[in-house]
């Protein structure tokens, strides 16, 4: 335990010489969480196309599981807050998600060869449960560590950045000669479950060992001087309060909304999409190796173009080139060569996608700083909590509206050819409805008032 706990009055100095290396080693394990991640874009699809679970179904699972999450999110958040002011660090939380990551991640990602509803269902809540146990703590810790918005952008990108790599790994496992094809299979999930644990095990031990608890609680200082408000009331509570009484977050949470409903719809589809519509399955991995690859080298320039135009503004010229790109690849159809058209539109989705990876924690944090002077309660893993839950709400419930939408309208994962209706089908769910949804975030994005 004394080294969970150790340098309790520390924090990260974006500043400072160390202070990059200490970023890098911070983010260490966000390498084998993206390694993870990287099968729920396309985990649907396996599902569908390998084990014969209808998209409707898959679309009744997801939204189980979030409200599985409206409850133990807040739950994970308000007692992470709890613990740190209790002991000072939040390192606790994040091991003991982190190992039960691991086995959570197998079941969902190896399942038998029949797959039923239950067991779908069990080992989706359970992955999206200790997911949630080490994002939630490592946000907040993160948040913590950092003293000003600037340190907090140049944190949050390194934690971005070093996401992207642990995302391009993953995609890189098809490509490897113990595979006959390109393609993600059933296999090279199997194959991605091992050394996605090795790499989130050495992350952990890094992080753990090495990263500083942060500095003392603000509400520990404002105690001494008989300010602190450090709620005592119940977890739903605490998160109602938290959110009526900072508006800057609710601007925020509708603005994330709509972004996180549209990009849901349409990257719970994407794989269908190019796999499915356009027969083009073998070089999916290698798409998604191109747009990491574009993210990782478009990081350094974002973080550049952030500092220079602010983050709203940028969060804002991100959105508008993702509206664009998700209209145009929505015209695309099955029967041509259509493979240069895909890589140039993703690659240029990817610029705006980075930027609003870049953006969304700082912008966040800075939200959670206003409700600590507001209401002068130190509510860290609360705001993060409730972000998270959003985040996995908005996405579940665009990927479970596209799947269903999809399916509804009568297209077929199975099916090698389609016809006009079952292209309208998957254009509504993946371009035309998607683009309307992230408009209308443009409107939030443009009243949010922190730069």
């Amino acid at each position: 335990m004394n080294s969970i706990n150790n340098h309790n009055d520390k924090g990260i100095n974006a500043a400072s010489g160390s202070s990059k290396w200490q970023a890098l080693v911070f983010s260490a394990p966000s390498i084998g969480l993206a390694f993870f991640m990287g099968p729920i874009g396309v985990i649907q699809g396996i599902y569908a196309k390998y084990y014969g679970v209808a998209l409707t179904t898959l679309a009744i699972v997801l939204l189980i599981g979030r409200i599985f999450d409206a409850v133990t999110d807040p739950l994970i958040g308000h007692y992470s807050d709890r613990y740190r002011a209790r002991t000072g660090t939040r390192k606790p939380f994040m091991l003991v998600g982190g190992l039960c990551l691991i086995p959570c991640s197998y079941f969902l990602f190896v399942p038998p060869v029949e797959v039923t509803v239950v067991y779908f269902t069990l080992w989706s809540l359970l992955f999206y449960l200790t997911l949630t146990s080490i994002m939630i703590p490592m946000y907040a810790w993160a948040s913590e560590l950092c003293s000003d918005s600037v340190e907090r952008t140049t944190l949050f990108t390194v934690l971005n950045f070093v996401g992207q790599v642990g995302g391009l790994l993953f995609f890189l496992i098809p490509f490897l000669p113990l595979f006959e094809t390109s393609e993600i299979t059933p296999e090279t999930l199997r194959v991605s479950v091992v050394i996605g644990s090795i790499l989130l095990l050495i992350g952990l031990y890094c992080a753990m060992k090495y990263v500083p608890n942060g500095p003392p609680l603000v509400v520990e200082e404002l105690a001494e001087k008989g300010e602190s408000n450090q709620p005592k009331t119940s977890v739903f509570i605490d998160m109602y309060n938290a959110v009526k009484s900072n508006k800057p977050f609710q601007i925020f949470i509708l603005a994330y909304l709509c972004y996180g409903l549209g990009m849901g719809m349409f990257g719970g589809l994407f794989f269908i999409f190019v796999d499915a519509f356009l027969g083009q399955g073998e070089i999916f991995a290698t798409l998604a190796v191109i747009g990491l690859v574009s993210g990782l080298l478009l990081t350094p320039v974002v973080y550049k173009i952030v500092l220079l135009m602010g983050k709203r503004k940028t969060w804002l010229t991100a959105s508008v080139i993702v509206v664009g790109t998700t209209i145009y690849l929505g015209q695309l159809s099955s029967g041509g060569s259509v493979l240069v058209e895909l890589i140039i539109v993703y690659v240029i989705m990817t610029l705006g996608l980075t930027c609003s990876g870049v953006i969304a924690m700082p912008m966040l944090s800075d939200t959670v700083d206003y409700g600590l002077l507001s209401d002068k309660a130190e509510r860290r893993g609360t705001y993060f909590s409730i972000y998270i839950m959003m985040t996995k709400v908005q996405m579940a419930l665009g990927l479970s509206l596209g799947l269903a939408l999809a399916g509804w309208l009568g297209f077929d994962a199975t099916a090698t050819t389609h016809d006009e209706s079952s292209a309208f089908a998957i254009h509504l769910a993946i371009s035309w409805i998607p683009a309307v949804i992230l408009t209308i975030g443009l409107f939030f994005i443009w009243r949010y008032p922190l730069d």
